[in-house]
């Protein structure tokens, strides 16, 4: 693992003295910051960026509750509490503390506690790492994909990126294609015809004359009898299948289900 990038802080310089010299023992620790109450702790995390903090509870003009809520969420490290009372406990961990150093404390209570935050941390690595391979899988793909992945939409000067996969689905509108996102929609110049060949067959399907439908933002499906379909999408609409899709619609579906 990496060094573990730790502050301390306490209004009590022996106790900021033992942590600093318990963290020395573990050679993954790195000390980069002690502060004397709530405020400058709060300037640390912004500077530091730290992956732990021990904080103590009971400190002047900021508790340790009231410092770790001001701490901006994108920002908050992993958080041991450390604290000669236990009645702040409970709080502690609603914030989701890794642990609860309760003063006096031994060695050994200390690095169980320690132990306990590096595999919160490690847990938290492994997940980023395997978020960032999923990331790279995917453009790997669809940077050697044949279908489409990405449109350009060109409106009053301007230029945006449309990827594929963020398009709920697309609806024909004479020799345009309103392309619907979540949370707005653009009109992109092709027809329905062209544009169904270059779109990946395994993640659109095309279920009426008029619209093509990403499966990734179907969120229910249901026949209606009459050989319709009803789609919910994920952004709250439900769109009726046409009635000479019901073939390919149904072994879609079926596909999907294996």
């Amino acid at each position: 693992m990496k060094h573990i990038r730790t502050i301390v802080v306490d209004d009590e310089p022996a106790a900021r003295a033992r942590i600093a010299r318990l963290l020395e023992q573990d050679a993954e620790m790195e000390l980069v910051a002690e502060c004397r109450n709530g405020m400058e702790a709060i300037e640390a995390v912004n500077k530091h960026r730290p992956d732990l903090i021990f904080l103590d509870v009971q400190m002047p003009q900021l508790n340790g509750i009231e410092t770790l809520d001001r701490i901006e969420s994108d920002r908050k490290p992993f958080v041991i509490f450390v604290t000669a009372y236990d009645q702040y406990a409970l709080k502690a961990f609603d914030r989701n503390a890794v642990d609860y150093l309760l003063k006096p404390y031994d060695d050994d209570r200390f690095f169980s506690s320690l132990e306990k935050a590096k595999k919160h941390i490690e847990m938290k690595l492994s997940s980023k790492l395997t978020g960032k391979l999923m990331d790279l899988m995917r453009e790997h793909m669809h940077a050697h994909s044949e279908y489409t992945e990405q449109f350009t939409i060109r409106d009053k000067g301007r230029e945006y990126k449309v990827n594929a996969d963020d398009i709920i689905y697309l609806r024909a509108e004479g020799n345009y294609l309103c392309l619907q996102l979540k949370e707005r929609n653009h009109l992109y110049r092709m027809t329905m015809n062209a544009v169904e060949s270059e779109l990946d067959p395994a993640r659109f399907l095309r279920i009426h004359r008029s619209f093509i439908v990403n499966t990734a933002h179907i969120r229910n499906t249901r026949y209606s009898g009459n050989n319709e379909f009803i789609f919910s999408m994920a952004n709250g609409e439900r769109i009726v299948s046409g009635r000479s899709y019901k073939e390919q619609i149904a072994k879609a579906l079926q596909e999907q289900s294996v």
